[in-house]
């Protein structure tokens, strides 16, 4: 009972620090959107895309599996593993520089110098930032400290807006602008992370605790499982740009931007629960893994449809439509796309189930089985546009999600019997 009342006094908390983490990225691609040109526009979010490849090697090679770890410590030790893990993990972001030199590549043919180069460095140095700051925040969840990581995501937004206006107010070229901002945000927002973890490092494990062979030997299957999506949904981007154009990978992309807050409150709410689910799949318990699960997935119905019907067309009521007129330029992409979230945020908790089961390896298979779905939707931007995008996605995380509830369920096969076992005793 008291974890309960414990988890639930941190639920709010979670659902802030995602907000105002993706409230940073929104206010950045906001930026980019109202910004830039038609062609432009579609050339950030190629590189977008490739600025979300770039942290899936830190993240699932070193910081996940290390989190995972963290959350079978006792409490008061956890926070102690960050400086262990951030060392670890610290080369392995480097690849974040590397994805805007791919997304370079692919988009010199379609602008000029003037934009290549700076989205090349910013987001490059963004990819780098974003994965580690990320982790300084989850470590704070799993410590139970969640209004700490609320605090470091509500200075990531706050910097970020500043520098935009800042760097707007001072004439720079746009193209500087939208990764810059976010660049300056992540360094700021990490760096105070580091020092609030500081006041509660002392009780830290030994460093034997946590070693980079054991972690990478569990991580080279979650990176093999997030490389499939992420580098799936760069192959996408590519793809439209070349069988529509440019503009319509842009307007794609607008719609992305409104109907994130899907994605933000299932973040929220899984860097709460996730830990909690983790536990429960260790342990085989299938009640605490079923009502958590319950919980997530009414929650997020409920919010994404009303979402969907608030933001998902054009009316006087929706703000969305002031804030991001591009993305209302083609009637229902809004709407499709939040739809698409509501099905991709779905299928959030039961990834931490399965990691906390350690199908790792099954986690992989299902990510490259199924995300060629998503390049299938892509191929139809031909006849379908900027929905093509959309209409992947849907169709990627509808099947992800009825596939990970078969695959969940020997988990807890014991736990079933002995129910039926209990059910069907009647004492004498």
């Amino acid at each position: 009972m008291v974890e309960s009342r414990g988890l639930k006094r941190r639920l709010p908390a979670g659902i802030i620090d995602a907000s105002f983490a993706s409230l940073a990225t929104f206010a950045v691609g906001l930026a980019a959107v109202n910004l830039l040109a038609d062609t432009e526009r579609g050339v950030y979010e190629l590189f977008f895309t490739a600025f979300l490849l770039g942290g899936v090697l830190p993240r699932n090679l070193i910081f996940t599996p290390a989190e995972v770890d963290a959350v079978g410590f006792p409490l008061g030790m956890r926070i102690g593993l960050i400086n262990r893990t951030l060392r670890l993990g610290a080369l392995p972001a480097l690849v974040g520089l590397l994805s805007a030199l791919l997304a370079a590549l692919v988009a010199a043919p379609l602008t000029t110098a003037d934009v290549i180069i700076p989205f090349t460095l910013t987001a490059g140095i963004a990819g780098f930032l974003s994965p580690v700051q990320d982790h300084v925040r989850k470590m704070l969840h799993i410590a139970t400290r969640s209004w700490l990581a609320a605090t470091v995501s509500i200075a990531q937004f706050v910097v970020a807006v500043v520098a935009i206006f800042g760097m707007m107010s001072l004439d720079i070229e746009i193209a500087w602008i939208p990764f810059g901002a976010l660049s300056l945000a992540n360094l700021t927002s990490l760096s105070l992370g580091w020092l609030l973890t500081r006041r509660f490092q002392h009780h830290s494990p030994e460093e034997r605790s946590l070693r980079f062979a054991s972690l990478a030997r569990r991580g080279r299957w979650l990176v093999l499982q997030a490389a499939a999506p992420s580098l799936s949904a760069f192959l996408a981007a590519t793809i439209i740009t070349r069988l529509a154009s440019p503009e319509a990978l842009g307007f794609a992309g607008a719609a992305r931007v409104v109907a994130q807050p899907v994605l933000v409150f299932a973040t929220g709410l899984t860097a709460v629960l996730g830990p909690r689910t983790i536990e429960a799949a260790m342990k085989r318990d299938r009640a605490i893994a079923r009502h958590t699960g319950r919980v997530f997935l009414i929650a997020i119905g409920l919010a994404g449809v009303a979402y969907l019907g608030v933001a998902g067309w054009s009316w006087a009521l929706n703000p969305m439509t002031r804030l991001v007129p591009a993305a209302y330029e083609i009637s229902g992409l809004v709407a499709l796309t939040i739809v698409a979230n509501i099905a991709n945020a779905a299928i959030f908790l039961q990834m931490h189930e399965l990691l906390g089961a350690k199908r790792e390896l099954t986690l992989a298979k299902l990510s490259w089985s199924i995300s060629p779905i998503l390049i299938l939707g892509a191929a139809t931007a031909g006849t379908t546009d900027a929905f093509a995008r959309a209409i992947g996605r849907l169709g990627e995380s509808t099947t992800r999600f009825f596939l990970q509830i078969r695959i969940i369920r020997p988990q807890y096969a014991d736990t079933e019997l002995i129910e039926s076992e209990h059910a069907g005793f009647e004492p004498t």
